[in-house]
């Protein structure tokens, strides 16, 4: 039979800020919930956040709102309620994807404040795992490896995706520059081959187990910039364990999630071009104006040259973590190490580079079709 005694996933949450928090307008709900999580105090934390839903929570955060109280209800033991709700926000990214290709044409003049919150691509991807986790406390082990399956069918399309939305701003009238999604090197994910990789041990498939053990050695070589760690060991994962006895295996999460800020960038029209520029800071009073792009503009110059304009994109800023090594201990003595296994600010960082492109073009042009707008009712 398969028990808990032959396969333990357990989840250790050191400090998880769960959710991105980086495009609502409200963040209040969120004050003191770190101090929270630092305790292990999740029902207060969980609570404190329901009682914000109608306050902090507006219909176009809904996917928001699931994933924090989708992550807090996992942390607080409460696996069936976890799932329900981290099953409706990937229902609402789904659905907020479908919404965004159909109307990417006139999105492109639409602030994206206004539009709902679909999710950032590593937190789709991570949900899966974490519904995995779920079902395994659950012991419904099937439900769990449909759960790493889908991680690997997301991988393989985010870049469709956004291509996607590419194709339908590039047929927005206001388009000045080809739009064109970035690229990742994200092709599959150590940690959820490692959880199927327990799974089919528990269940008896070792081939299976041997192929997301190779799978995993294969993440190293082929993204290298994401996995900059050491490899754990792997050579004795498959070994069955003595007579009468289980193996146990333990995953710890420990850090804060990255957030989402704005970055300022200036708009500068030169004859037949755009120049955009931002501020950098060298010193406490000196700040340096640094040139990023030269945007050549065919035909009629868009707005009068020496326009000057600002618009502000997003970039993820990384919180990283104090904890310095994790240990497991039994008895008060340490019998194990952790060794990372995969990097969440890493997978967040080069699956953010698929969209980024994209949404600068976007606000680019939009701040250009307002400047334009601006320009025309001032001339009238």
């Amino acid at each position: 039979m398969r028990t808990l005694l032959r396969v333990v996933l357990g989840t250790v949450a050191v400090a998880l800020l769960c959710g991105c928090a980086s495009t609502v307008t409200y963040k209040q709900q969120f004050v003191g919930i770190e101090e929270k999580l630092r305790t292990h105090d999740y029902t207060t934390a969980l609570a404190q956040i329901e009682a914000s839903k109608n306050v902090c929570y507006k219909q176009k955060d809904q996917v928001l709102y699931y994933l924090d109280v989708g992550m807090l209800s996992h942390f607080d033991g409460r696996w069936q309620e976890s799932n329900t709700l981290l099953s409706h926000a990937e229902d609402a990214i789904a659905a907020a994807y479908t919404r965004s290709v159909s109307r990417a044409t006139a999105s492109v003049m639409l602030n994206d404040n206004t539009l709902e919150y679909a999710g950032e691509d590593y937190e789709n991807i991570y949900l899966n795992v974490f519904k995995a986790l779920n079902y395994v406390r659950l012991e419904s082990f099937d439900d769990a490896l449909v759960e790493v399956r889908r991680i690997g069918n997301k991988l393989n399309v985010i870049e469709d995706r956004y291509g996607r939305l590419a194709q339908g701003y590039n047929r927005s009238e206001h388009r000045g520059k080809r739009f064109q999604q970035g690229h990742s090197q994200f092709y599959d994910s150590a940690l959820a081959r490692y959880i199927s990789m327990i799974l089919y041990r528990a269940d008896g498939k070792w081939d299976d187990a041997r192929i997301d053990r190779d799978r995993i050695k294969e993440v190293w070589k082929k993204s290298s910039h994401i996995y900059t760690f050491r490899m754990p060991s792997l050579d004795d994962v498959l070994l069955p364990p003595p007579e009468g006895q289980a193996k146990l295996n333990v995953i710890s999460f420990f850090g804060r999630s990255p957030d989402k800020l704005a970055r300022t960038l200036y708009i500068h029209t030169e004859p037949r071009s755009i120049t955009i520029t931002a501020t950098q800071q060298v010193s406490y009073q000196n700040r340096q104006i640094k040139a990023l792009e030269v945007i050549p503009w065919a035909g009629k110059d868009p707005l009068p040259v020496g326009t000057q304009l600002k618009f502000q994109v997003p970039y993820m800023k990384f919180r990283g973590s104090r904890v310095g090594k994790i240990n497991l201990l039994l008895d008060g003595r340490e019998i194990k190490r952790f060794n990372t296994i995969e990097s969440m600010d890493g997978v967040a960082a080069d699956a953010f580079k698929v969209s980024e492109g994209l949404i600068y073009l976007k606000t680019l042009t939009r701040a250009v079709a307002k400047g334009v707008a601006r320009a025309q009712t001032v001339a009238e």
